[in-house]
């Protein structure tokens, strides 16, 4: 298929070059009859581009034909682009009054040897265009009218989930029920495989999913793996994959041995259902290498394996069980499919005639889902016979043998893709890895660099292009697996295996994968985009090549050293750089004078070069993870075409000087306020086209309410989430509510965070209703709003009447004392109209699903909305209600009906009673969390025989008398915490066996823990703050544990770890320590030895005689995290500190006498470490002192170090 890109490239460029070209000729080059000899050729190539796509499949010459077109027009484009790059030049130098005698790269300064060069180029491709349009006629290519030709329509928006669902299934639920009942009756086997046969686009992973995911697979299996295999079977790399699937990370072992002895480790005493997705392998003997290692890391019965394969015979030599061939739909089937996709909104109707030719269609879809789905997004917003007569006797039918027949009905949808511009937008994607998580703004921002989003309309940005061409894409599922934010925006996408093999395959000369299989015969002439994913860090030998470099328009990099390869990027338009060895731009970059898109992320990159300033084509600038980058250029202003700036403002603090300059401007995440000139807050004011999220910072810099509203935020339909900061210690006049009226936000606002605001009273436009006299609110959409340390108000602003609002979070507001009955209805007592959740007019907080209170510490009384006559239901959809640090509160609501999650600490037990008071009647209730509550005596019996409670946390009531029955918990229960005055623990605690995490904590009586060995499912086990216990259980037979927290239990004399830990194999973390001061050494970890290879992290607890670190952990050299706490004899660290190569992070809390760390030497070879933390070690802090202390050479290369007090 790589024929029709040749077409598709041609005739999108050469439309670009006629309006460059003629954009070219109304100014005084001096080669203006040239220009105009280009746009003839090009005319004229066009009319004969529709005949020379039909004849390329039978005749090669006309293909090459086509090749040498592409070539020419991609120079052309290049050409052209550098003369409106000089314009542009141009007039940024003018502008900025820059006087120059001589310039970078070209002699621009020069008009009269710039106009002789660029003439000769234009010259040049107007002659070869001449002859390209000469062997047209030779060829006898022919001028085709395009009257029956298929409709250029563009479909309306369209936007909606379900429709464009991969998991929405038909016709398989028998068969997942079939082979359910399979893995549960498999309970004797050591090893069952089940193979799910069938050709591409069947469903093979759809239903290996559900399966997979099935509640009744899920409660049986211990443990689910996910392996995709594809292509290369290779035990040791199948096998370090199930580990990665089992721990969450990838895998540093390279021998095979120390893998199966992890996997031992992980599955000892686990039941698994292993999915082997998409295998080729039909060698038995690899087969058998892999199923004796599989057969030997688990020595359990009842363990499954579910293989998905297009082969017969990989079924036949793998399978214990009958294989399942998964058979093609019925023809009712895939009409279903497209009948939901083409009428899912109701704007095609189904008239007789369509329904026939459809279901005409679905038949020959010859049972393929995949197919079914992707055609019926085609024929979405096909209004006419003629159009779906069209697809129905289109000739590709007859290909549909094998996945690249299947490619070929695939393509029916990117032949009916209805412009070159967008079918190059569908092709670039196959630049992004299989499974890429794309994100929409990304693809647009790409697309937009190459070129391919031409604007057709006034007030039509190239983003609306952009977003237009995504959504149609969307609409004929070649996009699936949507994502939204928390406020319903969709933010990215994948691609099908399927449909990015058929971008690969019509791209392909084109599109180049490292791992793609590059042989001598490989021909790279007419790369133009290269993805390089690389773990080695060294340059491939592909890049060599100077002119392949020199063609180049799109680099993606992860990984691989370009070096000074970089400079040799002479067309390059999109530039993205990842990876830690990643760490300069070439200082040059500036002469990259294509250039549209700089993406570098996670580098360490320390300064980007002044050149940058010159890239006056930029379009997008995103700097993501690179912690060492601390600021931007300062002439940042000149780049007048850029459109986004992506940043953190973790990293960067302060932006450069006129902002405002860069009119263009879409995505700017913040601003942060100066006092002088250029730093203003006007400056915002200037960028009329912001979109997507803005927060403010430094707004006490800001005068007055004039002043902040020439940010002119009321004019910024684009602005969606905006974010509003004053600095917490800050001296001068209080203007602030002055400033905050000022900035009132465009109706449309989704989002709205306001923090450290000193003012009494929040702005009228939170509480105002729109002009408009339908008695809206005027701020209508808001989703989300947070307002925290607002320290002066004393009332929280009337927000029950926002119609939309889901998530309300309130915190840190000192003078409030009470929530009253003006937080749910404005002030003159009416509401307004609810256009919301809920039923009935008379509705407040209508749509809210999340509200937290927290750290209101003078909030007294919360009162019931219900006391109102005219409220008729309060927080109808509220599911999560979370009050935290309220310690004077004393009456609250109690009428929730939809909460799933309640979190309470710090609150009056009067408040609780209120609030708990009607939670046992509530059957989708999930999670009760509670602490800090020190007048609570007793809880409701009930509580823990809720049907769907999975979480019951009791922290910090030290009156508590008496402690639910554990007896009658549900089966659901997974987390409990305990946390009470008696002596003994709660009854039961054997019975909770479906816990996985179990904390004991603050038990100041607790002497004994009883027995815990039938809690076989525990993962997390926390003992802490038991100053009174004696002993601690055997923890053998806790198989499952990864997570172990003993510490702080003061009366406890242990001279080794509890007993049973050497049985304990899964261990990941542990904290351990605290114990009694009498002892004269830390408790020996002998006993955890075996663990020295698989230990992640180690949380270690001294006292007050330890003046030195155990020895043993030493031995811990796969240690990532390690964590010091009150080694209070302790003045140096150990060199052999410098051994834990795979150590991250290194946290040193209270060693009141510590004052050395291992030498510099050791401290280098800790290669992976990017965290220090230093808290409360006042000796150590002086000798840390930045670029005075004594350490602080031995940690001056560490990304990120923290000393407090600072």
């Amino acid at each position: 298929m790589a024929e029709t890109v040749l077409s598709v490239v041609a005739e999108e460029i050469l439309g670009r070059l006629i309006s460059l070209a003629t954009e070219q000729i109304s100014l005084a080059w001096g080669f203006k009859d040239e220009l105009m000899r280009l746009c003839e050729s090009v005319e004229m190539i066009q009319d004969v581009l529709a005949d020379a796509e039909r004849r390329q499949v039978s005749d090669r010459s006309v293909m090459r034909w086509l090749q040498r077109l592409k070539d020419v027009a991609y120079v052309a484009d290049d050409v052209l682009d550098e003369l409106a790059y000089e314009i542009l030049r141009r007039k940024v130098e003018i502008r900025n009054q820059m006087k120059r005698k001589v310039c970078f790269f070209f002699s621009f300064s020069n008009p009269i040897a710039f106009r002789c060069k660029m003439a000769n180029k234009v010259k040049a491709i107007a002659e070869s265009l001449k002859r390209i349009n000469d062997e047209a006629n030779q060829y006898g290519l022919t001028r085709v009218e395009l009257v029956n030709a298929i409709p250029k329509i563009i479909p309306s928006h369209r936007e909606t989930d379900s429709s464009l669902d991969h998991s929405e299934v038909v016709g398989r639920k028998d068969l997942v029920s079939e082979i359910v009942e399979l893995l549960l009756n498999a309970a004797k086997e050591r090893l069952s495989v089940i193979p799910i046969v069938g050709m591409a686009g069947l469903g093979k992973t759809t239903l290996a999913k559900l399966v997979y995911s099935h509640e009744l697979v899920k409660k049986h299996f211990d443990k689910t793996i996910w392996v995709c295999v594809s292509t290369e079977f290779e035990d040791k790399k199948i096998l370090e994959e199930i580990l990665e699937s089992l721990t969450c990370k990838s895998s540093p072992l390279k021998n095979k041995n120390t893998i199966l002895e992890c996997l031992q480790k992980e599955l000892q005493g686990q039941k698994y259902i292993l999915v082997l997705d998409d295998v080729w392998n039909e060698d038995l003997v690899k087969w058998e290498t892999l199923r004796s290692s599989l057969i030997g890391m688990n020595v359990n019965v009842g363990n499954s394996i579910i293989v998905t394969t297009r082969s017969d015979k990989v079924a036949e030599i793998m399978g214990t069980f009958p294989r399942r061939h998964l058979e093609k739909l019925s023809e009712d089937d895939c009409w279903s499919i497209i009948k939901k996709k083409v009428s899912l909104d109701e704007k095609i109707p189904l008239t007789p005639n369509l329904e026939a030719i459809g279901k005409e269609i679905a038949k020959k879809c010859g049972g393929v889902p995949l197919l079914a789905r992707v055609l019926g997004g085609t024929m979405y917003c096909k209004k006419e016979e003629s159009e779906w007569l069209a697809i129905q006797n289109s000739s590709v039918w007859n290909s549909l043998i094998d996945s690249n027949g299947i490619l070929s009905i695939l393509k029916l949808s990117f032949d009916h893709l209805y412009s070159p511009s967008l079918k190059r937008c569908f092709t670039y994607c196959a630049i992004f890895p299989k499974d890429y998580e794309m994100g929409k703004e990304e693809l647009v921002q790409h697309w937009m660099a190459e070129g391919f989003l031409q604007p057709t309309q006034e007030h039509f940005s190239l983003e609306d292009k952009g977003f237009k061409y995504f959504d149609i894409l969307l609409a004929n599922s070649l996009f699936q697996d949507i994502k939204r934010d928390d406020y319903g925006d969709l933010v990215s996408c994948k691609m099908h295996d399927l449909v990015h093999d058929l971008a690969l395959s019509i791209s392909k000369g084109e599109t180049l994968h490292l791992d793609d299989t590059v042989g001598n015969d490989t021909e790279l002439s007419h790369i133009r985009r290269l993805s390089l994913i690389c773990n080695d860090q060294t340059t491939p030998t592909i890049l060599q090549s100077r002119d392949v470099m020199g063609r180049l328009r799109t680099i993606y990099s992860i990984g691989a050293n370009l070096g000074d390869k970089l400079l040799e990027l002479k067309c390059v338009r999109s530039l993205s750089l990842s990876g830690r060895h990643v760490d300069k731009l070439p200082k040059s970059i500036g002469e990259f004078r294509h250039l549209r898109l700089l993406r570098i992320d996670h580098t360490n990159i320390k300064v980007l070069p002044n050149s940058v300033t010159k890239l006056y084509n930029l379009q997008t600038l995103i700097i993501k993870y690179c912690h060492l980058l601390k600021e931007l250029p300062n002439d940042l202003q000149s780049l007048t075409n850029l459109r986004h700036i992506d940043i953190d403002h973790r990293y960067i603090k302060q932006l450069p000087i006129n902002m405002g300059q860069l009119t263009c401007l879409q995505t700017l995440p913040f601003f942060v306020i100066g006092q002088d000139a250029g730093h203003r807050i006007e400056e915002v004011g200037c960028l009329s086209q912001l979109i997507g999220k803005l927060s403010i910072y430094n707004l006490e810099h800001v005068r007055d309410e004039e002043e902040a509203k020439t940010a002119n935020l009321v004019g910024k339909a684009g602005v969606q989430k905006l974010g509003f900061y004053w600095n917490e210690e800050r001296d001068g006049n209080n203007n602030d509510e002055d400033v905050l009226e000022g900035l009132q936000p465009h109706p449309s606002l989704k989002g709205l965070k306001i923090k450290n605001f000193e003012g009494k009273k929040f702005p009228s436009w939170i509480l105002a209703c729109n002009n408009s006299g339908g008695g809206g609110v005027l701020l209508e959409q808001l989703l989300k709003i947070c307002l925290k340390n607002c320290n002066k108000c004393n009332k929280i602003p009337t927000l029950g009447h926002l119609p939309r609002l889901k998530v309300l979070q309130i915190e840190k507001m000192d003078n409030v004392t009470c929530i009253g009955t003006e937080f749910y209805i404005n002030y003159g007592g009416e509401r307004s109209s609810n256009s919301g959740g809920g039923s009935g007019r008379n509705v407040v907080f209508p749509a809210l699903k999340t509200l937290l209170l927290e750290n209101l510490p003078n909030l007294v009384e919360w009162k019931d909305a219900m006391e109102l006559t005219t409220i008729e239901t309060v927080f109808p959809c509220l599911e999560e209600l979370t009050i935290t640090s309220c310690d004077q509160l004393t009456s609250a609501p109690y009428h929730f009906p939809s909460l799933k999650e309640l979190d309470i600490s710090n609150i009056k037990s009067t408040a609780f009673e209120c609030i708990v008071s009607k939670l046992t009647t509530l059957t989708s209730f999930q999670s009760f969390r509670i602490s800090g509550c020190k007048k609570l005596s007793e809880l409701s019996i009930a509580l823990l025989t809720l049907p769907s409670l999975e979480t019951f946390e009791v922290r910090s009531c030290p009156n508590l008398r008496s402690f639910p029955s554990l007896q009658g918990a549900g089966s659901l229960l997974r987390s409990l915490v305990i946390s009470w005055g008696d002596e003994v623990l709660p009854t039961a605690l054997q019975s909770c066996t479906s816990l996985s995490s179990l904390s004991i904590q603050d038990c100041p009586n607790l002497i004994l823990i009883p027995e815990l060995r039938k809690l076989h499912s525990l993962t997390m086990l926390r003992i802490c703050d038991c100053p009174n216990l004696k002993s601690i259980p055997d923890l053998g037979e806790l198989h499952s544990l990864t997570r172990l927290r003993i510490f702080r239990c003061q009366t406890l004399k242990l001279t080794c770890l509890p007993e049973g830990l050497e049985r304990v194999t899964r261990l990941k973390y542990l904290a351990i320590g605290g114990f009694c001061e009498e002892l004269d050494a830390f408790p020996s970890l002998s006993s955890i030895q075996h663990l020295h290879t698989s230990l992640e992290s180690l949380r270690l607890y001294g006292w007050a005689k330890l003046n030195s670190l155990p020895d043993e952990i030493q031995h811990f050299t796969s240690l990532e995290y390690l964590d010091i706490y009150n080694f209070d004899g302790l003045e140096a660290l150990p060199e052999w500190l410098g051994d834990f190569s795979s150590l991250q992070t290194l946290e040193l809390w209270s060693c009141k006498n510590l004052m050395y760390l291992p030498t510099s030497q050791a401290m280098q070879r800790l290669t992976k470490l990017e965290s220090l933390w230093i808290r409360y070690c006042p000796k150590l802090k002086e000798r840390c002192a930045e670029g005075s202390g004594a350490e602080w050479s031995k940690i001056a290369h560490i990304p990120d170090v923290n000393v407090y007090p600072s």
